[in-house]
């Protein structure tokens, strides 16, 4: 089971590397996207703040270890469909 430490520092990474990502496209891509680009970016850090106050703040009455699973399965699930709409904005 990953501890709340390490589980802190997946999510904290991943956010980190959507952050790059992002910041990447606003760089090199056409100017016309970074509406977009800018909610996304702001839908990465409110993915991050809820997820560690999930991580903080567990509910008293539940197994820990299905809590952590719940927080990074939608961790992931966040990010690839976040990460899926910057590369669908290339597309256009």
């Amino acid at each position: 089971m990953a501890s709340c430490k390490d589980l802190k520092k997946d999510i904290n990474f991943l956010a980190d590397q959507m952050l790059i990502e992002c910041f990447s496209y606003l760089e090199y891509s056409p100017v016309n996207n970074q509406e977009n680009v800018l909610d996304i970016l702001h839908d990465v850090e409110q993915l991050r703040r809820n997820l560690l106050i999930k991580v903080n703040n567990p509910p008293k009455d539940i197994i820990l270890k299905e809590h952590f699973r719940d927080i990074i399965n939608e961790m992931y699930e966040m990010n690839m469909r976040l990460l899926e709409e910057l590369n669908s904005l290339s597309d256009n």
